[in-house]
């Protein structure tokens, strides 16, 4: 069980200052509706340009020197600029075909509906840019990574810490539909659990933030949140503090570098504790998601002790006011 994103050094280095892929850098950070997302696993690393939720063109090494890049994406956006895609060599540059792309994309509600309607993917990309890419020295907290994904060894390691909790978080699901279907839904059970978390962020004092977004119309979402959150939380409290620590700082250490984290933004000395935090754009205070979210946490807190999520804290967020208490 791992948790490091920080791609290696000669990859890297093809989106820092002076590097051949320095242009794409750029041009995410001028086009509001455009952010990276960058990390690694045992078998891979990459960059990818992410538009709301959709993820448009994935960068990865094929060969150990860094020089032959394998672009992908979805079938669905090579549809629209083929070309872009494929296996290529360095030195590269196709902002002209990129923007080509993100000008079919924008025509198209098949492919656009997910940024323009304002909600999770549109949300989710301003907060990332805000305490990312476009944030200041003066940030109460940073993103170190998005859709985050804890690692694991191998298959057996996975099934024994990860799907097993899993499947314990949706025993409780099944256990709350039965209690009252009619309040929280049916066949809970049968929704994900712990797939990954949407940010992982690091704030002034040296506390790591797991972040799960939800947006105002999502009732259902915000309601039952604890039991993603609880997951991520448990998971990320079974790792070693000085291993968790060195990643964050890696990472961190390696953003700025790139800019996609403020140069100036200081770095604590330590970590010190793991907050779990949920955030809600624009929500409807004649919603019941605020009630039942209450209700289902005092629902787990009999399950599984009157400690769970006790320090979570919860927050909107709107363009024009930033974050407030929720």
């Amino acid at each position: 069980m791992y948790y490091n994103r920080t791609l290696t050094k000669e990859f890297s280095q093809l989106i820092e200052k002076g590097g051949h892929l320095r242009w794409l850098f750029n041009f995410v950070k001028k086009n509001d509706d455009l952010d990276f997302l960058i990390g690694r696993n045992n078998n891979n690393e990459w960059v990818s340009i992410y538009r709301g939720l959709s993820r448009i063109l994935t960068i990865h090494p094929r060969k150990r020197n860094n020089m032959i890049l394998k672009i992908d994406a979805d079938k669905a956006y090579k549809s629209i600029k083929n070309d872009i895609y494929g296996i290529k060599s360095l030195p590269l540059f196709f902002e002209k075909e990129l923007k080509s792309l993100i000008s079919g994309i924008t025509k198209n509600k098949k492919f656009d509906g997910d940024y323009k309607n304002e909600k999770e993917g549109y949300y989710q990309n301003e907060l990332s840019r805000l305490f990312g890419i476009c944030g200041n020295s003066t940030s109460d907290f940073v993103i170190i990574d998005k859709e985050v994904v804890i690692g694991y060894q191998n298959k057996t390691e996975k099934q024994k810490i990860c799907v097993v909790k899993s499947k314990k978080y949706k025993k409780l699901l099944n256990s709350l539909s039965k209690y009252n279907s009619k309040r929280f839904g049916k066949n809970l059970q049968n929704k994900s659990v712990g797939n990954e978390l949407d940010f992982l962020a690091l704030d002034k004092k040296g506390n790591i933030l797991l972040i799960e977004y939800k947006h105002g119309t999502n009732t259902s979402g915000i309601y039952l949140s604890p039991f993603q959150i609880g997951m991520y939380y448990d998971l990320f409290k079974k790792l070693p503090m000085n291993d968790l620590q060195n990643a964050v700082f890696e990472m961190l250490s390696q953003k700025k570098k790139i800019g996609l984290i403020n140069s100036d933004w200081v770095t604590p000395k330590t970590i010190k504790k793991i907050i779990p935090v949920l955030i809600i754009s624009n929500y409807n205070y004649k919603s019941s998601a605020k009630v039942k979210y209450r209700e289902v946490l005092k629902f787990l807190r009999a399950s599984k002790g009157n400690n769970f999520l006790k320090n979570i804290k919860t927050l909107n967020y709107t363009s024009s006011a930033g974050l407030t208490p929720w």
